[in-house]
């Protein structure tokens, strides 16, 4: 779980203050400074002597954040040529392709470009970055900053503002429409401007940080300021798109192997930050050799290890499932669904908007910050459910261990602060723990959908201003923790090669290999990366990336399946895409247990159907799959492990 979430849940409702691209500023938690707009000004308040931004005015912040979008740009990307920029917003295709990371700061100058009063200048580099992006999902990023430099341009006139508002909209794809245009519905208030960006006093000075504070600062008053015109347009933009033939949606095909009497069990597992046994309990796979009496029954190495491990460093959550109390259970978890409506770009809906009033209800940032925990909490309680869902449908023979690692959710044991070196070592040992039940149980299949963004971890580290006190001691902790994950994600990959880890590819539109996503980035023959494409087949908004590392796709929005308190709800990411694939290479297993890792990887890559360009990468196309599955040669099955037993008293407290 990294930045906004476990991959997918995406639980931080300032959804893309930045909105520079569809959904890659979900690896920016809302950053900021308490900053007042003054006739194009800039002053930061503080009532703190040490406050570091005291001082600072517009010009100062916009100084900082050129430096450094500068600086970067040319370590990131030497062959972007920055004397030629204006020749590249003049002609596009004298420019070269721009890797993500440059993308990153060219929007940064986009955004001095327009708090600078340049909204001509903001448009054009947005425009180059659509252009030639390697990330094709950018052609549609940039939405609000070509929105209001566009009804900047377009004279005092409103009825000229809008419909130059509408043309920026109007380009969208219909399917993207509603995610490129939810900040209108989410951002309704300076107070709530004032709230987010109020948190930033809590972090060091940095170009990051200071690009957010120009952004909420200086730019998003004014998107606010004019909001019931920016409403308008997307309504216009939206009816006129209802008016058009309806697009067909994909056909993703299902197996259903319930009255197949030749299948086999198969063990899979979750790994995840909390699941609910009591809902799987007819398929949930039980350690007969094991009790829960705190001891090593089985002579494994493991305490306990019933149903699965959980491995959390509050000595109060040590059930399967994360529990994080009544009160915010019964409260929270109605807002689940209009959360994750909010970030398929629903923002219509009866559910999202029951959310947006919770929104409206912010007057600070304490209660912003209250907010943000309580829903990433709620998060925590029922996303590994849901995935676990996804994972056994279908599939009756399928048997589920549950890994619950509370280190992977970042935002309750990580908040404002990054790892210690013990950490990071209790971190390797839930991975060493978790690699000997796989080989112990047989386990053939793992579904993790989680993941380590160094973007987030040093928006984290920044909040530690007493340790850290410049943006490249930052860089230099974030660098050696990514490689410690990296390496603990490497051992268990190595420790079980005769496991499939079905891992989700993540959820902020970025390239997994240039951002080194953990796990996503690693490289083993028994790993499979998934992206999300949404119901037309088209790769979502939010999903990440890569034509080498992430070659299959799954559907990922609005994907239905259990809650911990057995509702269902549809939940978007690729947290929900990864499951379908996983559940994919169960069935495949289910019907010949012969399959290996790397051959599953290949027939489901090479049964599934080529996404349409711009995009890249094959949807798993599961009917195909099966039957070239039980068309595959077959051997004898190991032992399996996975049947289920009479469960003890109390399984689940493990």
């Amino acid at each position: 779980m990294s930045r906004t979430r476990v991959k997918g849940t995406a639980l931080l409702l300032t959804l893309a203050a930045l909105g520079c691209s569809g959904n890659q500023s979900q690896r920016v938690t809302p950053p900021a400074v308490t900053v007042e707009v003054d006739a194009g000004a800039v002053a930061v308040a503080d009532a703190g002597a040490a406050n570091p931004w005291e001082g600072l005015d517009h010009a100062a912040l916009a100084a900082r954040v050129t430096e450094g979008a500068t600086s970067r740009l040319r370590e990131v990307q030497p062959d972007f040529d920055l004397a030629q920029l204006d020749a590249y917003i003049a002609n596009p295709e004298s420019s070269p392709a721009i890797s993500g990371r440059a993308s990153d700061e060219l929007f940064n100058l986009a955004i001095v470009a327009l708090a600078e009063g340049h909204p001509e200048r903001a448009e054009g580099i947005v425009r180059l970055v659509r252009a030639k992006a390697r990330n094709r999902n950018m052609a549609y990023a940039g939405t609000t900053v070509l929105a209001e430099s566009a009804r900047r341009r377009a004279g005092e006139a409103e009825a000229e503002q809008r419909r130059a508002v509408e043309a920026v909209f109007s380009e969208l794809p219909r399917a993207r429409l509603g995610a490129s245009t939810v900040v209108y519905q989410l951002i309704q208030t300076q107070a709530q401007l004032d709230a987010r960006i109020g948190q930033v006093h809590q972090q060091m000075v940095s170009p990051e940080t200071a690009r957010s504070a120009l952004w909420y600062g200086v730019v998003l008053p004014e998107v606010v300021r004019h909001r019931d015109l920016y409403l308008a347009a997307v309504a216009a933009v939206r009816t006129a798109n209802e008016a058009r033939p309806a697009d067909r949606p994909y056909a993703f095909g299902t197996v259903d192997l319930t009255r197949d009497a030749r299948a086999q069990p198969v063990l899979m597992a979750v790994w995840d930050v909390g699941t609910n046994p009591e809902l799987f309990r007819q398929q949930l796979f039980v350690n007969a050799a094991e009790q829960p009496n705190g001891q090593d029954d089985d002579h494994n190495g493991l305490v306990d290890d019933i149903s699965g491990l959980a491995s959390d460093p509050d000595p109060a959550q040590t059930a399967l499932r994360y529990n994080p109390g009544d009160e915010v259970i019964q409260q929270y978890a109605p807002f689940l669904r209009g959360v994750m409506d909010l970030r398929a770009g629903m923002a219509s809906s009866p559910a999202a908007q029951r959310v947006l009033e919770l929104q409206r209800g912010i007057t600070d940032a304490a209660q912003a910050e209250a907010l943000d925990n309580h829903l990433a909490a709620i998060g925590e309680w029922a996303h590994g459910t849901h995935v676990a869902g996804i994972m056994l449908a279908g599939n009756p023979r399928a048997r589920l261990a549950i890994f619950r690692s509370a280190w992977a959710g970042e935002h309750r044991v990580y908040h404002d602060r990054g790892p210690t070196d013990a950490e990071l070592d209790a971190e390797r040992a839930n991975i060493d723990d978790i690699a000997r039940f796989i080989n112990a149980h047989h386990v053939r299949v793992v579904n993790a959908s989680l993941g380590f963004s160094i973007e987030y971890l040093e928006d984290q580290l920044r909040h530690e201003r007493d340790r850290y006190h410049t943006p490249d001691e930052v860089r230099a902790r974030a660098r050696a923790v990514q490689q410690r994950r990296r390496e603990n994600w490497q051992r268990v990959f190595e420790q079980c090669p005769d496991t499939l880890f079905v891992i989700a590819a993540g959820n902020s539109n970025e390239d997994v290999v240039e951002y080194e996503e953990v796990a996503a980035a690693n490289v083993a023959p028994n790993l499979l990366v998934v992206g999300a494409v949404d119901r037309f087949g088209s790769w979502a908004t939010f999903t990440n990336s890569n034509p080498e590392r992430v070659r299959v796709f799954d559907h990922g929005v609005e994907v239905d399946s259990l809650i911990p308190n057995g509702e269902h709800v549809p939940l978007s990411g690729t947290s929900m895409a990864s499951p379908n694939v996983a559940n994919l290479a169960g069935k495949m297993l289910a019907v010949n247990p012969a399959l290996t890792p790397p051959r599953l990887i290949e027939m489901i890559y090479e049964t599934g159907d080529p996404i349409a360009a711009p995009f890249n990468g094959h949807i798993a196309n599961e009917t195909r799959a099966v039957a070239a599955a039980r068309r595959a040669p077959r051997a004898p099955a190991r032992p399996a492990a996975a049947t289920p037993a009479r469960p003890p008293a109390t399984p689940a407290a493990r």
